[in-house]
């Protein structure tokens, strides 16, 4: 927010208009430039002004809802732990399917095919994890917009700036005076830092919270996982080595043959 005043009050301020004011006093001719470029130098102004509002509310977002306790609590998985080791699966339906969290959700997605077998079960927690993982994602994509379209709002600015510079030098008929190009050279300078002044800050927020992400979703996905092993069924113990390998026709055979006395 601090960002964004500064930017609007030192463009707005030392804006064209007050540079021919002082050129007029200064006995000169005073110099307007173009209605439409100063339009459009408007329209940057307030694209540049936009974009700055919108990183801060998206990092203001980010900071409030892209935390470890908003998306895998430490006690939501300390309760779906405790409801397996109970066996309370009815319990751990209803809970799962109405808790918001990560983890739940995931494996909500994973218990509710429980009756297709276990790899479906675990098909589900899996898409259920990166559906979720994009989605949260997505909450801070438009940083990484924000900061790759800055500096390219900042250059339509400097392009404007330099246009009104090279007018007022036509205007003069070549023989333009510093306060004549002041304005335009000033304009395009405050639009370059303005673009960078938007961009870096969204880039350093984007990669800030792009890791913490990571990370969180990545200890929440193998909670997730290490839950829904222990619903795994138990498998059928193997048979004795010494009775695997005899078929059961040799068996019955064996009790038939007579015994030497």
């Amino acid at each position: 927010m601090l960002w964004a005043g500064a930017f609007v009050l030192a463009v707005l301020v030392p804006g064209p208009a007050a540079m021919a004011g002082s050129a007029a006093a200064a006995g000169g001719i005073a110099y307007y430039p173009n209605p439409i470029l100063m339009a459009l130098d408007i329209v940057v102004i307030v694209m540049l002004a936009g974009a700055s509002l919108a990183s801060v509310a998206l990092i203001i977002d980010a900071a409030i809802h892209l935390r470890a306790a908003k998306i895998a609590p430490v006690e939501t998985t300390r309760r779906l732990q405790g409801l397996i080791e109970a066996r309370q699966f009815r319990e751990l339906m209803d809970f799962t399917a109405t808790d918001a969290s990560f983890v739940s959700k995931a494996l909500y997605a994973g218990v509710r095919r429980a009756h297709l077998g276990y790899a479906a079960m675990r098909e589900g927690l899996e898409n259920s994890a990166t559906e979720q993982a994009s989605n949260l994602f997505r909450r801070i994509e438009m940083l990484n917009v924000i900061g790759n379209i800055g500096p390219l709002i900042g250059l339509l600015g400097t392009v404007l700036g330099m246009i009104m510079a090279f007018y007022a030098l036509h205007h003069a008929g070549g023989q333009a005076r510093v306060t004549d190009l002041s304005a335009g050279i000033a304009t395009a300078l405050w639009h370059t830092f303005g673009g960078l002044a938007v961009a870096i800050p969204s880039l350093i927020a984007f990669g800030f919270f792009r890791t913490r992400l990571d990370k969180i979703v990545t200890r929440a996905s193998l909670s997730a996982d290490e839950l829904l092993e222990s619903l795994r069924p138990s498998e059928r113990p193997p048979a004795a080595a010494g009775e695997a390998n005899i078929p059961a026709e040799r068996v019955e055979n064996r009790h038939k043959e007579p015994v030497e006395p």
